[in-house]
């Protein structure tokens, strides 16, 4: 169980009422808190992990089940980390049921808010054409709080005890011109 956070422009658009106390989180990669990004006539609903940074990106509509296909779209991120299919479909179960919540961190929500500039620049470049695309973009980016300078991905496989990804690794090859790694 974990609750799944989320702004006022999307809990008018889930027509969810929030629930005023959530149960701490029973999963690894904790709370997350969500919103809407609209980019010309796509709605996407962008959730970020609390304690790793980690963005999941997935198509707004339909909104009644945006809960129950958040955790099939991390089950499905957590595979491109390289995380085991077994802890993959562990954490997505660990998740459910979600419990709608409001946005409660200031923090999570400057992470959430440069995550869907980033969105929107990928979209109208043309560099990400689905959700899928614009979870593995999100996921080489660097992030700040809450432990330091990392990227999310790095957090997300040392939550499940595995080391970071090798930068050399010919996924990482498609990055944008100009950026770096170390």
């Amino acid at each position: 169980m974990t609750a799944f956070r989320c702004t006022a422009k999307l809990l008018k658009v889930m027509k969810a009422t929030p629930v005023a106390n959530p149960a701490p989180a029973s999963n690894k990669l904790g709370e997350w808190t969500a919103t809407l990004v609209r980019v010309s006539r796509i709605q996407l609903v962008l959730a970020v992990s609390e304690p790793t940074r980690f963005a999941v990106a997935i198509n707004a509509a339909p909104y009644a089940t945006i809960a129950e296909r958040f955790s099939q779209a991390i089950f499905k991120a957590l595979l491109d980390l390289g995380i085991t299919a077994d802890m993959a479909a562990m954490e997505a179960e660990a998740i459910k049921p979600v419990q709608v919540a409001k946005s409660n961190s200031r923090s999570v929500l400057g992470t959430l808010n440069q995550f869907a500039w980033q969105a929107e620049c990928a979209i109208y470049s043309r560099d990400a054409c689905s959700a899928v695309e614009l979870t593995r973009d999100l996921a080489r980016m660097i992030v700040l709080k809450p432990k330091g300078i990392d990227f999310p991905a790095d957090r997300v496989r040392e939550a499940f005890g595995l080391p970071p990804i090798d930068r050399r690794d010919r996924r990482w090859d498609d990055l944008p011109p100009g950026t770096t790694l170390h």
